[in-house]
């Protein structure tokens, strides 16, 4: 029986915290903002006579938006535990990984392509399996294929609750075209731009849904178990908690694998976001 990796995700919680940290932190729709001006700009260079200006124009925001796909994980990080955001700086960690960010992509689009034109089913499954791909790679410095795995690992018991959170964001981007729909039997334009406009706090939202589900309830949201951590590496033991003279002794933590939770006193890992027994979230350092 495969190892069950994190705490088992609590869809309602997911939806409500990714949007009241919108809410909180609307900066965070800068990014997709970024996107949307590249996307206005590259319709009007399609719709004039530049073609060549409106291939360049595509292959920019390609880029860009797997950059700003890249820069969200670290964004929702630092807005979990209290800190500044900074996209610019998000934006240049996620341009250092680049390649990996596009090998990543392009290998799970493939996976997902063929799934669906095979049975359609098994598309869904490599969906649920590699939807948290990108928060692995940026936030744990992995690998295209070692991202993939993360993803899988984590998301392999949980596929009908990342299913239920895929089909809540699908939803909401049927609203928004059938919005379009109605704007544009007035005017085609407007319907274009209303719908661009309106996919940037959806785009936004799904992006923080799929790194908070991976941050509260992935790997580093429970302490690793006695046997074997997630990725196969031995656990030491747990210190004793019985001193040289019988007397019951202090839990001590694991140098630089365990801390003490400031609220409860729990022992968590050294880069737990949270804590698992109040989820209080915890201070980086």
């Amino acid at each position: 029986m495969s190892t069950k990796v994190g705490r088992p995700i609590v869809v309602g919680d997911v939806i409500s915290k990714s949007i009241s940290l919108l809410r909180q932190r609307p900066a965070l729709l800068i990014p997709q903002v970024i996107v949307l001006v590249l996307s206005l700009i590259g319709d009007l260079a399609s719709a004039a006579t530049f073609s060549a200006l409106g291939a360049v124009i595509l292959f920019i925001t390609v880029v860009v938006w797997v950059v700003i796909a890249g820069a969200y994980p670290s964004l929702i990080k630092e807005a979990l535990t209290g800190g500044q955001i900074t996209i610019a700086e998000s934006m240049r960690h996620a341009a250092r990984r680049f390649i990996t960010l596009l090998v990543a992509g392009i290998l799970v689009g493939l996976l997902v392509f063929v799934g669906f034109i095979a049975l359609v089913v098994p598309g869904i499954i490599f969906i649920t399996w590699y939807a948290y791909t990108v928060p692995a790679i940026m936030l744990e410095n992995k690998g295209p294929l070692a991202g993939m795995s993360a993803s899988r690992a984590f998301g392999r018991d949980k596929k009908w609750k990342t299913f239920l959170l895929a089909l809540v964001a699908i939803i909401a981007v049927l609203i928004v075209a059938a919005i379009q729909s109605g704007i544009s039997s007035v005017s085609p334009i407007a319907g274009s731009v209303v719908y661009s406009v309106l996919l940037v706090p959806v785009d936004a939202w799904i992006a923080v849904m799929l790194t908070y589900t991976y941050i509260t309830y992935g790997p580093s949201s429970t302490p690793p178990t006695g046997e074997a951590s997630m990725f196969g590496a031995s656990v030491p033991p747990a210190p004793s908690m019985v001193d040289n003279q019988g007397s019951p002794a202090a839990p001590v933590a694991a140098p630089g694998r365990m801390r003490f939770c400031s609220n409860c006193g729990s022992q968590v890992q050294a880069d737990a976001m949270f804590c698992p027994n109040c989820g209080k979230i915890l201070a980086s350092g």
